[in-house]
């Protein structure tokens, strides 16, 4: 089962933007926007204005870790 996923979401002026929804950190039958489960509780961006750019930010909410990488000394 996914833990994550991409909406469009439709306002009433007509804009239009891209949500990634994850299920919700308790309530896991539950999607709910990213935001939400921000463990800072500071919220982060999970709304974008196509689809491409959502799908490449995707990473950041499904659970991918970082690469990291010693340069100095």
């Amino acid at each position: 089962m996914k833990a994550h996923r991409i909406i469009e979401r439709t306002y009433v002026d007509g804009k239009v933007v891209y949500v990634v929804q994850q299920k919700h950190y308790l309530f896991r039958w539950w999607w709910v926007d990213a935001w939400l489960n921000s463990s800072s509780g500071v919220s982060c961006n999970d709304s974008f204005s196509t689809l491409e750019e959502a799908k490449r930010n995707l990473c950041y909410f499904d659970g991918s870790k970082p690469t990291e990488r010693v340069i100095y000394p």
